[in-house]
């Protein structure tokens, strides 16, 4: 059905088509002195960005030479000249980009599907620094501009991962380098959360301990008519229930969320929670969906308009929402 529906419109778009250019303007610079070179690494199928539909007219989107690889580390270069005193080999590795078309219930969104990872390069190894891996899906009646928010929000992703990754702590994991697309499965089977067959009782903090499987020691869950308000010790030093990432109980794991504890649950792909994006993150209701990528709150709406919404995202569709055990994130990618 989707096919055929742009199939049919696309004529009337080959009259109006438009090219989106990524400039990468934005600056990257490594206030930090201490990178000295930046390798793009891009494993995508498809080195093509798709084109889509919105509004009328049909929009293509390139990077200014159309080689992302050689544009991003032209970039790089373009803002951290003096770099003589540089030791760190960073490698970006582009697992995904690309922006298309979906239609559901007769109405065409906008996707925008991006996953980067970095490393520090030691020789034959790499270690693991930071990811972005996450999608936003944009309805072409409710969001304007969508093709010029999807370029800029493209460039302050790549921005906002190389402020982080010039400041991250590698972990200590070697991956060689003829292994370096299976870092994910290499990574994984590190952590406790993952090779264990059964969890640890107890309350965390926050998504590394949860996944390394250390709760802090000696301190016990405190309910209210059911409801965990809190964890104490012995000495009743007290952890209220919005600083507890996580608890395991007889076994079974629940997660803190805008919606109180979920279950967590774990299949073939790794630990998520059954929800949507409204009800693990209510704010978004008063916020252009835009800015989700960057995880921006909005002001509150008026009360009773903001708890219909809220209550009907509660009662609404839910799907696997994944925690990213690298960054602790949600990932809204299918």
């Amino acid at each position: 059905m989707k096919k055929i529906l742009l199939l049919l419109l696309l004529p009337v778009f080959l009259f109006a088509q438009k090219k989106e250019t990524i400039k990468l303007n934005y600056p990257v610079k490594d206030y930090t002195g201490t990178t000295k070179s930046l390798e793009v690494i891009d494993i995508r199928q498809n080195k093509k960005l798709n084109d889509i539909v919105f509004r009328g007219k049909y929009y293509s989107f390139v990077f200014p030479t159309d080689d992302l690889s050689q544009d991003i580390e032209n970039w790089f270069e373009k803002t951290n000249k003096k770099r003589e005193k540089g030791v760190n080999e960073i490698v970006l590795l582009v697992e995904d980009l690309n922006i298309s078309n979906e239609v559901r219930n007769k109405e065409i969104f906008c996707i925008l599907d991006m996953k980067f990872s970095t490393f520090l390069k030691k020789g034959d190894n790499y270690y693991f620094l930071k990811r972005y891996d996450n999608m936003i899906s944009l309805n072409t009646k409710e969001v304007g501009g969508i093709p010029d928010l999807f370029v800029e929000n493209t460039q302050k992703v790549l921005q906002t991962l190389m402020f982080e990754t010039y400041r991250a702590t590698p972990l200590d994991i070697a991956i060689p380098s003829h292994n370096l697309t299976a870092y994910n499965e290499i990574l994984k089977s590190n952590y406790a959360a993952f090779s264990s067959t059964q969890l640890k009782d107890g309350v965390y903090l926050d998504y590394k301990s949860f996944f390394e499987q250390t709760p802090i020691e000696n301190y016990q869950l405190v309910r209210n008519s059911g409801e965990v308000v809190r964890a104490v010790n012995a000495k009743d030093d007290r952890i209220p229930a919005r600083k507890i990432y996580s608890f395991v109980e007889n076994g079974k794991v629940y997660k803190n969320s805008q919606a109180g504890f979920l279950d967590l649950e774990k299949d073939e792909r790794g630990y998520f929670v059954m929800g949507n994006k409204f009800m693990l993150f209510p704010e978004e209701i008063n916020v252009s969906s835009a800015y989700f990528l960057f995880g921006a709150v909005g002001g509150i709406a008026a009360g009773i308009e903001f708890n219909i919404k809220y209550n009907k995202a509660l009662k609404g569709e839910k799907d696997k929402i994944y925690i990213d055990f690298l960054n602790g994130e949600y990932s809204f990618v299918k």
